[in-house]
């Protein structure tokens, strides 16, 4: 499989101390990745890195997708005064400017304006191709799978608990259907009935998945393979599982 994700020589400090000192490592296109380590050891670093919401003091960090990159960080705050429905609508916001497009270019040809003919083809294959016609369903299935189907679209996300805003903004970032998905400790304050339907919905679905985590079971669950920001691949079925923690 062609290679998706590589980081080449990647250093990075933080007010003087060094988190990454020249990793490399490199995914393939599909491949499920568990980054293992103990606390401290850069592992949240190297997937911001991969997101591009750090850039490396030294090295090169290069992910190729076109269908876009999803990702899920510890520490984001959502706008206290969004609603569920807002925040949702968000993730798919560039799913809706190409159906928006579309059904402009749909209009101006049933006017006799055959002049975006040849755009509306294009944007037609993009939005079949990343499941434009699913989203909503999408939607619904990450919000019922997440244990936040019977909550109501009004709600602002002030009014939500803790773990109610975590899972919402997973529920999001999977709705979106991203072709590389990076996630950070994706099953804090999730349910036995919510975790279960991640490790289903990320075993089953196409593309790449990153993930930080230090649930041992999880990560059996659903990697292929997994790495340590020191950027060794240690194979599924013979990894240390010194170096992860037992679930509680």
């Amino acid at each position: 499989m062609p290679t998706q994700i590589t980081a080449l020589a990647v250093s990075k400090s933080f007010n003087g101390r060094l988190v990454l000192d020249s990793v490399s490592c490199s995914l393939a296109a599909g491949e499920r990745t568990g980054i293992i380590g103990e606390t401290g050891s850069g592992k949240t670093t190297l997937l911001r890195l991969l997101a591009g919401r750090e850039r490396p003091d030294q090295g090169e960090v290069v992910v190729q997708a076109a269908d876009g990159v999803g990702y899920l960080a510890q520490d984001e705050r959502l706008a206290p005064q969004a609603t569920v429905q807002q925040i949702m609508d968000r993730a798919l916001s560039d799913l809706r400017a190409v159906e928006q497009r579309m059904r402009r270019l749909e209009a101006a040809m049933a006017d006799g304006d055959e002049s975006g003919m040849a755009e509306y083809g294009e944007l037609m294959t993009v939005f079949e191709l990343r499941g434009g016609y699913d989203a909503d369903t999408r939607v619904e299935r990450a919000l019922h799978g997440l244990g936040l189907g019977l909550m109501s679209r009004d709600r602002t996300v002030g009014s939500l608990s803790g773990g109610e805003q975590i899972r919402l903004r997973l529920a999001a970032v999977l709705a979106a259907a991203p072709e590389v998905l990076l996630l950070d400790e994706p099953t804090n304050h999730l349910d036995e009935g919510a975790l279960s339907w991640l490790e289903e919905h990320l075993r089953t679905r196409r593309g790449t998945t990153v993930t930080v985590s230090h649930d041992r079971v999880f990560l059996e669950h659903i990697a292929t393979s997994l790495q340590t920001p020191e950027t060794t691949k240690i194979p599924h079925d013979h990894h240390d599982r010194r170096d992860l923690v037992n679930r509680p």
